[in-house]
């Protein structure tokens, strides 16, 4: 029996700044993915935590976060 697997990835994301990374993971990402607000941003980044189906996108969305 397949497990039903999705990789986590938790990224600081600063106010603002939801949008364009959302847009990218759109953009870039072929296999089905989403994210969670942990701690929504203020003045203080936010704690946000994608999940990637596939383990390219995975790869892909840590490379170009750091």
């Amino acid at each position: 029996m397949l497990q039903d697997t999705w990789h986590k990835i938790d990224v600081e994301i600063g106010y603002g700044e939801l949008g364009p990374i959302v847009d990218w993971v759109k953009q870039n990402c072929s296999n089905n993915w989403n994210y969670e607000i942990i701690e929504q941003a203020g003045k203080q980044a936010g704690s946000y935590r994608f999940y990637f189906r596939d383990d390219r996108d995975a790869v892909a969305f840590t490379i170009w976060k750091k």
